[in-house]
């Protein structure tokens, strides 16, 4: 019996301190998923429950194409030591050949995941095709209950006119669309940027 091909994963810590990056060599699931509730992930999302069952600390699990971004409840010490279990879960889960989300997962979403679900999806359909012709995107790096902790990329980190494109371009289309998001965050590391402004 030939041998199954090996899997292939890198973890990339993230500004954001208690996140964590995996990069899959397949692709995991053919959208995007937030999960931070462990008991709904148990229906819809078997990858996401895999993690917090047999990784300590994780808060939230997002699954997009082939990327896993791991939320921790508290910032790690050293981030080697929680990219190693959870490299080792998503290996462990994904040699089991079960489906990473099931169908129908983004419809059964509720609560704050369905909060930031649709917030993802003004930043996608709105936001980021209107960002782009400026070189730029913001993207959700992480949430907190109704709580989203924005960050922007390319020609919007470090511009001059960030805070207001958040304040009245980010802040206003999210609110718009999703009433339940009770606050927005920068948490842009604009001094990073290639127009850094401090």
């Amino acid at each position: 019996m030939p041998e199954a091909p090996q899997i292939h994963i890198t973890a990339e810590p993230q500004t954001i301190p208690t996140n964590c990056l995996f990069r899959v060599d397949r692709t995991l699931f053919d959208g995007l998923l937030y999960v931070s509730d462990p008991e709904w992930a148990k229906e819809w999302a078997p990858l996401a429950a895999y993690l917090f069952e047999n990784v300590e600390g994780v808060r939230g699990v997002k699954i997009q194409g082939s990327e896993v971004l791991v939320t921790m409840a508290n910032t790690p010490e050293d981030w080697r030591v929680p990219a190693r279990s959870s490299g080792s879960a998503i290996r462990g889960f994904l040699e089991g050949d079960v489906d990473s989300v099931k169908s129908g997962a983004n419809e059964a979403m509720t609560g704050n995941d369905l909060l930031r679900q649709q917030a993802q999806k003004v930043i996608d359909d709105t936001l980021n095709p209107g960002l782009a012709s400026h070189g730029g995107f913001v993207e959700i790096m992480a949430s907190d209950g109704p709580n989203l902790y924005i960050s922007m990329g390319g020609g919007c980190q470090g511009c001059g006119s960030a805070a207001m494109t958040m304040k009245q371009g980010v802040e206003v289309a999210i609110r718009n669309e999703v009433p339940g998001i009770e606050g927005i965050y920068d948490s842009t590391d604009h001094a990073a940027g290639t127009n850094p402004f401090m």
